[in-house]
């Protein structure tokens, strides 16, 4: 109440009333007036001070929520870290298989970017039926265990690869399925590692097995040679069954070719010579005898050399013996015409799934100085039931082959501590890859 205010509501005195009356109101006016004063500057001070309590209250309240915003924000990070750390892609579906994130190591995989998987199908992405069409909760419930496949992929820049995918069920702190996490996993290597320890066990069973038979059979091989040697010299030259005899020894020598390729094939080749040699003047040896086989049948044998480092340690006849029977077999795939490419180029591998390749040879190394030789043809190709045979002994498509001509190379290719693999489809060509670990200048100087 103002002081006017206060005036106003006063009650009017008479003319006559003593004038000490008017002082007594005024001064209970003013007194009352104080009080009011004194009690709004009591309220007022306490009103501050409530004010100060509850602003410094909010800015300790704004500095917990700004720790627990950092924290939650360096927790995110670390998380997120981790996820593109990771070995293993991670492709996050919603519950219709459609793709919410994926991690570097998957997009490097797929050969793709974050905006062109983004919002995609996972089906679509590998024409696969990797997670079901119609999203029910029966079908995710099999998700519930990590369920795995295989699938071979073809990537847009036209690289194979094969994938190994493991789904499972990603879940909110409620229960509640939000998605699936879809962990790939490249085995190409492994699987080509699978497929040597394979190969090399049976070799081995089998190698033991064609040297036995290989001399049971060359016996009595030579005891047929040498009667059929006596009884020419009793007969007449003259006579009609010198022919006959002629024949025999003929299939004799055939079949002692056949078991001298027999026991070539099981001969270890550990105690090869191991010249130095320059493998680019090496396979120009080779492609100039090959021009005789590629002729006839109207191929182009061309050459693209790019590697630096091109020195070897190996048996210089051994390596003829690989790469002519390579390049044979790469002429005589190409019906009518065609091309023979021999390339090469250096690599420098310090991925652990090459290195896990060559430990075997070489023992434990941090990197690898390797030159890759590659003898790609423009032929018939090959089914994948023959290219996963190509390498077993006395397993051919030729009608006159041994089937031992690739089993050799595969064991001469070996024993130099190196490797060989083939990739081919049918009507597409064949390409077989040499990896063979070069030289340092100071075992070459």
């Amino acid at each position: 109440m103002s002081l006017e205010d206060y005036f106003e509501a006063l009650p009017e005195l008479a003319p006559d009333e003593d004038e000490s009356v008017n002082l007594r109101l005024l001064r209970q006016g003013f007194e009352a007036f104080n009080q009011a004063t004194l009690k709004l500057q009591t309220y007022y001070r306490g009103l501050e001070t409530k004010v100060d309590e509850l602003n410094h209250e909010l800015a300790q309240k704004n500095k917990e929520l700004e720790t627990n915003l950092q924290e939650k924000e360096r927790v995110k990070n670390y998380l997120s870290n981790i996820l593109e750390s990771s070995a293993i892609g991670i492709i996050v579906t919603d519950l219709d298989g459609i793709i919410t994130s994926v991690n570097q190591t998957g997009l490097t995989l797929l050969a793709e970017s974050s905006e062109a998987l983004s919002g995609q199908r996972l089906n679509d992405i590998f024409h696969a039926q990797i997670l079901p069409w119609d999203p029910t909760l029966e079908n995710l419930k099999v998700y519930e265990k990590v369920k795995e496949q295989e699938l071979d992929f073809q990537r847009k820049n036209g690289s194979k690869i094969q994938l190994l995918f493991s789904i499972s069920l990603m879940y909110s702190e409620f229960g509640d399925i939000l998605g699936l996490i879809v962990n790939v996993q490249d085995i190409t290597e492994l699987k080509k590692l699978e497929a040597q320890a394979e190969r090399k066990n049976r070799f081995t069973v089998m190698g033991e097995m064609a040297a036995t038979i290989a001399h049971e059979i060359r016996n009595p091989l030579g005891s047929i040679e040498l009667f059929a040697s006596l009884l020419k010299k009793d007969l007449p030259a003259d006579s009609s069954k010198q022919a006959l005899l002629s024949h025999i020894t003929s299939a004799i020598h055939s079949m002692n070719h056949i078991i001298s390729n027999i026991l070539e094939y099981t001969k270890p080749h550990l105690a090869f010579t191991k010249d130095i040699i320059e493998i680019h003047q090496f396979l120009y040896d080779v492609l100039d005898v090959s021009q005789y086989l590629a002729k006839p049948n109207h191929v182009q044998i061309c050459e693209k050399f790019e590697a630096i480092e091109t020195y070897v340690a190996g048996d210089k006849e051994l390596l003829k013996q690989v790469f002519f029977n390579l390049m044979n077999n790469a002429v005589q795939a190409i019906l009518e015409s065609g091309s023979v490419t021999v390339s090469t180029r250096n690599i420098h591998a310090n991925n652990e799934k090459l290195l896990r390749r060559f430990r075997e040879f070489l023992g434990p190394a941090e990197s690898l100085h390797l030159i890759e030789i590659r003898i790609q043809d423009t032929g018939l190709g090959m089914s994948p039931e023959v290219k996963k045979k190509i390498f077993d002994p006395f397993f051919t498509t030729k009608e006159r082959g041994t089937g031992l001509g690739l089993a050799i190379v595969h064991n001469i290719v070996e024993a130099h501590n190196a490797l060989i693999d083939v990739e081919s489809e049918v009507d597409q060509g064949t390409q077989f890859t040499l990896l063979f670990p070069v030289l340092s200048e100071n075992d070459v100087t």
